[in-house]
């Protein structure tokens, strides 16, 4: 009979492996490539999976599969980049980030588990802290992705997607190692263990719920096809929504209250007099935009572009024309306008003045 810790090493094993090939096989509906997450459900299994007893019959073969179990908290953080970050590009340092996490881990576990190199325990216990301090640190890292831009994200599903499967995910993976600090290198209590299984099964049913049942627009989908029309569910009647788009049109356009410094989703659905998750809605299934900063970057960097072209504004300075669409810095301001322009602002302005 299995034991109860294994089979829901198993169950957990056999959600992420679904997952895996659901994303695998909607791959060419999805924009971002599904490599990300997919390495990441095969990372977390393998670290599920790394202590079972058939790996006795094949040492090397474990000895390889360690890459998984290793590269877990990187594929952590890179997921949550991937879900959360809207303007996700594979970096190519990535590559070599990874290499090095491997080389560090794989340095520790040789010496620990084959007594190679002969040195003071306290020399080893540092070695083996380090390695938890680096998962540590990818997992905040994951950690301040869910968390950074959340009130401007657009999208209903991954809105409520980052307090319920993310945020807990983290603080699992967090607590898996704290724990294994503590225990210095003993296996943890068979309690632990079915906790943890447990719940990592239950945490990636949550994430399969969420991003592969007909959620609109939780993935961002390539525009092969037209737009789809809004659930009637989610949304009121069209015809309530055309007034709340000429409302949102009259305030953004016609008052310009986009120039407001630091505005906000919130600010913007009480001017209205709205109530935020329809803002977020109306905003993200009929106008088309996933975060609020990009809504609000086109209307203020549209507005620069044409301060920046016009002669009559050449002494003014590009920090000044910054301030003056709504932005309190020079970074984000040259950033966001890179961003949608593919330029700098002196470049765009050198070359409409010349």
């Amino acid at each position: 009979m299995i034991p109860f810790t294994e089979l829901f090493a198993y169950i957990a094993l056999s959600h992420l492996l679904f997952m895996a090939g659901m994303l695998w096989w909607e791959r060419s509906k999805i924009e971002k490539p599904v490599g990300v997450p997919i390495f990441f459900a095969l990372s977390v299994g393998g670290y599920l999976m790394i202590d079972a007893p058939f790996w006795e019959a094949f040492p090397v073969l474990n000895l390889v599969f360690h890459v998984l179990p290793f590269l877990a908290p990187l594929a952590f953080w890179l997921f949550c980049k991937w879900i959360f970050d809207d303007h996700f590009r594979w970096q190519q340092w990535w590559w070599g980030l990874a290499a090095a996490v491997l080389a560090l881990f794989y340095t520790v576990f040789l010496l620990e588990k084959f007594q190679w190199l002969a040195m003071p325990s306290g020399l080893r216990m540092i070695f083996g802290l380090l390695t938890q301090l680096v998962s540590l640190t990818f997992v905040f890292f994951g950690i301040a992705e869910a968390l950074h831009n959340r009130e401007a994200d657009l999208v209903w599903s991954r809105f409520q997607f980052r307090k319920v499967f993310v945020v807990c995910t983290a603080v699992l993976m967090a607590m898996t190692a704290l724990a294994e600090i503590s225990l210095a290198g003993n296996p943890p209590p068979p309690a632990l263990q079915l906790a943890q299984r447990v719940s990592i099964a239950a945490l990636v049913l949550v994430f399969a719920a969420f991003s592969l049942s007909l959620r609109h627009g939780f993935f961002r989908e390539k525009l092969t096809t037209p737009e789809p029309q809004p659930e009637t569910d989610e949304i009121a009647p069209l015809e309530v929504d055309e007034r709340l788009l000429e409302n949102l049109e009259n305030v953004m356009h016609n008052t310009e209250f986009w120039r407001t410094e630091g505005l906000t989703i919130r600010q913007l659905a009480e001017h209205l007099n709205l109530k935020e998750y329809r803002l977020r809605q109306v905003i993200n299934q009929y106008l088309g935009y996933r975060n609020f900063n990009d809504y609000l970057h086109s209307f203020r960097i549209n507005k620069a572009c044409e301060l920046l072209s016009d002669p009559i504004q050449r002494d003014m300075t590009v920090l000044e024309i910054a301030y003056q669409v709504g932005y309190a810095s020079l970074a984000p301001f040259n950033k966001a306008f890179r961003e949608l322009t593919g330029m700098s602002p002196t470049e765009w302005r050198r070359r409409n003045l010349s």
